[in-house]
């Protein structure tokens, strides 16, 4: 038991956080005193927020002395180095205070995004039902694909336009498709159920359904251009709805919501700021750098 204590102190050691380290003078601290170090107060307070997470078993994880022990000679520790950092001038150190000016924008951006968008953005039990008794055989449609990947979307139009013309897909993918995965085997994707789709490939959902069986179309991703072709599709009456199907669509649903509300957000920033992209600097970004004269 002992060893496990001292284990989990270690391990929350090591989490110690950046606010822990710069926790505040003249913050007013509550909850009983465990100790005072140079005139500041330590409280249960402190405790809590070093075990973080582990806060709500703080009876179970400091249960053993050495575990009490340890993480006030911690806290103790860090209070003292603390000061002693204040002492040195260490706290108006330019690369602390870039790092803190970053951890602040970081925590403001996400309690930004907690309230203005997590917050009011979720789907109830109406919404869902509602959701799929209009969607029902959308969610229970299963299809059979296959694509090319090429690099740019000038490809992707080359590709359809062969297509168009009465060119073999699988002949296509054999001899200009990017996916070494399956560009020999026609670029079978193999099913693909919309139910099991994730919310964050919502284009991929988008294109899948607006084609019919022997339809083609385009979509961009993070690899490249996919020319893709339906092969077939059906819907699958068998599928049932359960309690566990609900739970994925609700969360899905949420995810999709929330995404839409972000963008919205976003869009509205942008167009209320005035906001220059330099292009040129931008495209160096990609450049590999430039080998020292000298040398090959």
């Amino acid at each position: 038991m002992r060893r496990h204590a001292m284990f989990v102190i270690a391990a929350l050691m090591l989490l110690t956080s950046f606010t822990a380290s710069c926790a505040g003078d003249g913050a007013k601290k509550s909850g009983d005193v465990i100790a005072v170090v140079n005139g500041r107060e330590i409280t249960i307070e402190d405790i809590k927020k070093r075990l973080g997470q582990a806060a709500p078993r703080m009876h179970e994880v400091l249960a053993e002395e050495q575990a009490r022990n340890d993480i006030i000679d911690d806290i103790v520790a860090t209070e003292l180095i603390v000061e002693d950092a204040k002492k040195k001038g260490l706290d108006k150190d330019n690369a602390f205070v870039q790092k803190v000016e970053e951890f602040k924008n970081t925590e403001l951006r996400n309690t930004y995004l907690n309230k203005e968008v997590i917050e009011k953005n979720n789907v109830s039990e109406t919404e869902l039902a509602d959701y799929i008794k209009k969607n029902e055989d959308t969610i229970k449609t299963e299809i059979k694909a296959s694509h090319i990947l090429v690099k740019t979307e000038k490809e992707a139009d080359d590709v359809l336009a062969k297509l168009a013309k009465g060119e073999d897909f699988a002949k296509l993918a054999a001899k200009v498709s990017l996916d070494t995965r399956n560009n020999k085997t026609g670029g079978d994707l193999g099913p693909i159920n919309i139910r099991e789709i994730p919310a964050e490939a919502a284009e991929l959902e988008k294109v899948i359904l607006s084609l019919k069986a022997g339809e083609s179309g385009k979509l961009k991703g993070r690899f490249g251009v996919s020319v893709i072709k339906i092969v077939s599709r059906t819907v699958n009456k068998k599928v049932a709805i359960d309690n566990e199907l609900q739970f994925k669509l609700q969360d899905k649903l949420v995810k999709q919501k929330r995404q839409t509300a972000l963008n919205d957000k976003v869009k509205e920033l942008k167009s209320k700021a005035k906001v220059v992209i330099k292009e040129d600097a931008l495209k160096k970004l990609s450049e590999a750098p430039k080998a020292p004269e000298g040398k090959k």
